[in-house]
């Protein structure tokens, strides 16, 4: 036995704007559940399908953006962060570079509206947030 993991939930600031992010950057259509209009998109686009998707709704009421590095965010005491992006728990996302290299694909996803995160000049990687305050990470290896 085992589960299919069928959805991530990410929490954001501007759901929409977020959700129209992902989708350019992922090449998936941008779809909305009714009721409330809840943003979401797959690979498939289908909403019967089990493929994986990600859904995007409004940070609770209280509650921070899940970004660590998101800036309009002021942390939380006392939870260690990761290095470079310290006080917040949170989710990232990880993509490679389809199709060009990675300083291409980190001009395409800034004109997206996503902004880098400085972790320095020696990592291989680079850091960005998108336009809802969720973290992401670009790898280096372009994958075609």
């Amino acid at each position: 036995m085992s589960a299919a993991l069928t959805e991530i939930v990410i929490e954001s600031t501007d759901p929409g704007r977020a959700a129209s992010f992902w989708s350019a950057a992922l090449g998936w259509e941008l779809r909305e559940h009714q009721p409330g209009n809840i943003p979401w998109i797959s690979a498939s686009g289908d909403p019967l399908s089990h493929d994986l998707k990600l859904v995007f709704v409004r940070v609770r009421p209280g509650a921070n953006p899940a970004n660590p590095a998101n800036p309009a965010n002021p942390g939380i005491p006392g939870i260690p962060g990761i290095p470079g992006l310290p006080g917040l728990p949170g989710i990232r996302l990880y993509l490679n570079p389809v199709g060009c290299e990675l300083p291409e694909e980190i001009g395409r996803l800034t004109s997206l509206g996503a902004i880098t995160d400085d972790e320095g000049p020696d990592t291989p990687w680079v850091a960005m947030i998108d336009p809802g305050g969720t973290g992401l990470t670009v790898l280096p290896t372009r994958i075609d």
